[in-house]
């Protein structure tokens, strides 16, 4: 799999380990759960999970490990946290 011939089985791996730690994260806070926050947050997870995929533009050498520790560092941040990390990269406010 360190081919990353992005099959997809490595796609569903990241999406996995996206969801995961998305639902850990949800479940860890005081916030009042509804089945709609839970699937909502589990498929943004899921699918900020997969798209740590792009980062095989930059680094097609990157190993199966280090993509799945990207999967979970993006489901960890979410949206909102991906948002922000952009805007102060980006310098735009």
């Amino acid at each position: 799999m360190d081919n990353h011939t992005l099959s997809i089985q490595t796609i569903a791996l990241l999406a996995g380990a996206g969801l995961l730690t998305g639902i850990g994260n949800l479940l860890a806070s005081t916030e009042t759960l509804t089945w709609r926050i839970v699937t909502g947050r589990a498929l943004s997870s899921a699918s900020l999970g997969a798209v740590s995929t792009t980062v095989l533009a930059w680094m097609p050498d990157i190993s199966t490990s280090a993509l799945i520790g990207l999967a979970c560092c993006f489901a960890s941040l979410g949206t909102s946290g991906l948002e922000r990390l952009l805007q102060k990269f980006l310098g735009a406010k």
